[in-house]
């Protein structure tokens, strides 16, 4: 029964998986465990507790028509996730980190509740 009832709530959250490594589009999450990233309609990237719906992080930004984000991996500097609205462009960026011998890959959510790009965790709950 619970893993019926995490498939239903899953599904109800638009999960893509519990990492990108291109773009989260509006109305799509990130789920692990207990926690979800979402990209909200109204603009905001946002690290919730799935059983509460209490806010753990929140990009900050906000867009009239929706946004989408997308990891971006650089190798001469930190992978970054870049906040986008159709009509506005960039709203927001967000930098992540490598290590001294490996490059960042993608974004994720872990099952402690933390928001990592590449190496560096940039919210938690």
């Amino acid at each position: 029964m619970a893993a019926s009832t995490a498939r239903v709530s899953a599904q109800a959250w638009s999960c893509v998986g519990t990492s990108f490594s291109a773009t989260l589009h509006t109305g799509k999450s990130l789920c692990n465990g207990n926690y979800r990233l979402t990209m909200q309609t109204n603009g905001d990237l946002v690290l919730r507790v799935a059983t509460t719906g209490r806010a753990c992080y929140a990009s900050g930004t906000r867009a009239l028509d929706g946004a989408s984000a997308t990891f971006h991996k650089n190798l001469v500097s930190k992978p970054w996730v870049d906040i986008t609205s159709p009509s506005q462009g960039r709203i927001g960026r967000v930098y992540g980190a490598h290590t001294p011998t490996t490059y960042g890959t993608n974004a994720s959510v872990n099952a402690r509740g933390e928001f990592w790009i590449g190496y560096k965790k940039v919210g938690w709950c």
